[in-house]
């Protein structure tokens, strides 16, 4: 037997098998999750791309030509070349809102800019579907109109106090005025009475008939006077217990809007809460999922190396090849 036929007689290394689990499901979605965030930041950065173009073009476009140059060109509609100019406009130097999909950027845009990037990491809406999106911000504008309401109630509330208090302290003043002047009255009359008894003990019967048509004169008035001190008091009475009704009234009607909206937000929270929680969960599963996806990755190169070591034909390079291979495993080792 030749050296030539002994050589190829040599058995090949057996190949080592692995029997870690491949393509799951959820590697499978895993995958499919990685490359739809990759392709909806292509998109994004495409439709900015756009959008530039556009803004481009239609500074150089004929007035009144527009909506013509886009139909025959690009084929869009002023409404979709719109919102890709906005998209451009908005969203060209925010590195904070790249993972955003199109349609999610494009329903960011009646978020305020300020705000839109604080909104985006405290609801983490690069994760959300674009209805869930929708609904988060429908929830902040509805809150913010809430909170609009609250601060025109509490400014009418306000000004109706004041204006009542105004009104109270006016009829207080008029009051305190109407009893300086029966007290003025009540002095006025007992010295009218004083003169008479002096006239009655005189016998000045001229001057007596004159004091008593004067008396009778001012105890009308006085009483006349009384009767308005009554009616002012009386006023200002009501006026004092209408405005503690109505704060009544406004404090249990308050407390009764703050537990019924107390129970929505709760609601609200705990929806919120279920969410934050499944994509934690799916986070964390994401995590796993990469690194067991890497591991996988490895033994299939791993397979692929021991097939391609067992196939040299030369011994000397088979044993360097593996002394190479068990040195890339013990640094691996290593690091973990």
């Amino acid at each position: 037997m030749t050296t030539k036929q002994k050589q190829e007689v040599v058995p090949a290394l057996p190949v080592v098998e692995t029997s870690i689990a491949l393509r799951t499901p959820e590697v499978i979605a895993a995958e499919i999750r990685s490359i739809d965030d990759q392709a909806r930041q292509y998109v994004l950065r495409s439709a900015i791309e756009i959008g530039n173009r556009l803004h481009e073009a239609k500074a150089l476009v004929a007035h009144g030509e527009w909506a013509k140059w886009l139909s025959e060109n690009v084929n869009y509609s002023q409404s979709s070349a719109n919102n890709f100019m906005k998209v451009a406009s908005e969203y060209a130097n925010s590195q904070e809102l790249a993972s955003l999909s199109y349609s999610q950027a494009l329903a960011l845009l009646s978020v305020p800019a300020e705000e839109r990037e604080k909104f985006v990491e405290e609801n983490n809406a690069s994760e959300m579907s674009s209805r869930e999106l929708a609904a988060a911000i429908k929830e902040k504008k509805e809150l913010e109109r809430r909170v609009a309401e609250e601060q025109e109630r509490v400014k009418a509330a306000e000004e109706q106090a004041a204006a009542a208090k105004a009104a109270r302290e006016v009829v207080s003043k008029n009051l305190d005025e109407a009893n300086a002047e029966k007290r003025a009255m009540d002095d006025r009359l007992a010295a009218m009475q004083a003169e008479l008894e002096k006239a009655q003990k005189a016998g000045d019967n001229k001057e007596m008939a004159k004091l008593k048509t004067e008396l009778r004169k001012a105890e009308k008035s006085k009483s006349e006077q009384e009767t308005k001190v009554a009616e002012l008091q009386r006023q200002l009475e009501t006026a004092k217990a209408e405005a503690e009704r109505e704060a009544a009234q406004r404090l249990q009607q308050r407390e009764q809007e703050l537990v019924e909206q107390a129970a929505k937000d709760k609601q609200s929270m705990q929806e919120q809460l279920d969410k934050l929680n499944q994509q934690l969960a799916r986070s964390n599963n994401e995590q796993f999922l990469k690194a067991k996806i890497q591991i996988e990755q490895i033994v299939k190169d791993g397979d692929s190396l021991v097939k391609a070591i067992a196939a040299v034909k030369e011994q000397s390079e088979q044993d360097k090849l593996k002394a190479a291979a068990a040195k890339v495993v013990d640094q691996l080792r290593s690091l973990l």
